[in-house]
């Protein structure tokens, strides 16, 4: 080490020189001496790339282990925002901050396409799901609003439908579909009595309403009437009369509704309704087509059921619930060399294409379609088996 001349001449500038530099010579080695090989000493700082850092601010990468509140204790995470987050949670795998069994980048691309195993390793995801983009079943559990809660279910087109389940065994949606619960004889009474089938109801208060038969059912009411074939247990009958006089009346007018197992909301996907009719009435004078109209109504149990209609489209069946409560679903259309014999239909029910309730529907209303053929049709109906899955 080379010494600073000083002029003898001038001994007290000569001593506080001479003092200073010994003073920082003694700091200099004090600070060498106080870095650890693990610390960033400030002589050395320039010799770190900070560009080698995912963040680099703090000099560290996505899931290192930081000093979260500045005590000097590394208490907390850096998250993918750069942030040093305290790590409150116990996870399986600490290095990597997952757990078994959660999503992994396997190939360091960004995707998802590796799992956790119970080794704490990021192995290739296998798996084969019935929805590959979103890796996961049909019928799983989903989050359908992107607020990381799962509150949906996988439906069949791999869509993520809110709070829904998905039902695919028959009668679905509908509850006792073909009304083999009862509580009480369907032959004590001939007909107006479609309440004693659990879970089905008529769609107004008094007048002509649905009727409820078996296969023992010797009387219909009608001498020409004919019981379905082939034999299907207990089952509904009604009249379905189309016509486009507004001066007819109510008396072939009837109806009934089934209880849903739940609410069917807008937007939660398609559904698929299905039931069995025959004509009862084969042998009664020979009618035109007609049509069968189908319904969705929303209708708190706790209420009353409307007043009898006054006529034969009077009020409509879209006001018969009110216009806000009811929605058209679709019809079908019953020909006029129908028999006795059942025949198996299906509605498709598309829940975004229609205007549903606001609280959705938690019924459906069948009876005479309010879209009638330009010619009048009358027939008395059976109807059995009614499903309804999604």
């Amino acid at each position: 080490m080379k010494y600073l001349y000083i002029n003898p001449e001038n001994p007290m500038l000569s001593t506080i020189i001479n003092n200073a530099f010994k003073f920082l010579c003694v700091m200099i080695l004090m600070s060498v001496m106080s870095c650890s090989e693990e610390d960033v000493c400030a002589y050395d700082e320039g010799s770190l790339d900070q560009s080698s850092f995912e963040c680099k601010d703090l000099l560290l990468n996505v899931g290192d282990l930081c000093d979260s509140n500045g005590d000097g204790i590394k208490n907390g995470i850096v998250n993918d925002a750069c942030e040093c987050l305290p790590n409150s949670g116990v996870l399986d795998c600490e290095d990597l901050q997952l757990n078994i069994g959660d999503p992994c980048d396997f190939d360091g691309t960004g995707s998802m396409d590796g799992i956790v195993s119970d080794s704490c390793e990021c192995l290739p995801d296998n798996r084969v799901f019935d929805c590959q983009d979103l890796q996961l079943n049909i019928g799983d559990a989903c989050d359908s609003d992107n607020d990381g809660i799962n509150d949906g279910t996988i439906n069949d087109e791999c869509q993520c439908i809110p709070d829904f389940p998905i039902i695919r065994s028959c009668p679905g949606f509908i509850q006792n579909g073909d009304f083999e619960i009862i509580i009480g004889n369907p032959n004590n009474v001939i007909d107006e009595d479609i309440d004693l089938a659990t879970n089905w109801k008529a769609l107004w208060q008094t007048g002509s309403l649905a009727d409820l038969f078996d296969d023992s059912t010797a009387n219909y009411g009608t001498g020409c009437f004919s019981g379905p074939t082939p034999l299907s247990g207990v089952f509904a009958g009604m009249w379905i009369e189309n016509t486009t006089n507004p001066a007819g009346g109510p008396l072939y007018r009837e109806g009934m509704f089934n209880e849903l197992t739940t609410t069917i909301n807008q937007n939660t996907g398609s559904y698929t309704l299905s039931f069995d009719y025959a004509n009862m009435s084969e042998n009664c004078a020979s009618s035109n087509d007609v049509k069968v109209g189908v319904y969705g109504v929303y209708h708190p149990t706790a209420n009353p059921l409307p007043a009898s209609p006054t006529g034969i489209a009077t009020p409509s069946n879209l006001d018969l619930f009110g216009a806000t409560n009811t929605v058209f679903l679709g019809e079908v259309i019953v020909t006029a060399s129908t028999t006795n014999a059942w025949i198996t239909t299906s509605l498709t029910i598309d829940t975004s294409l229609l205007a549903f309730p606001t609280n959705g529907i938690n019924h459906i209303m069948i009876t005479n379609s309010h879209l009638p053929f330009n010619h009048y049709g009358k027939m008395y109906l059976g109807f059995d088996n009614f499903c309804m899955i999604n």
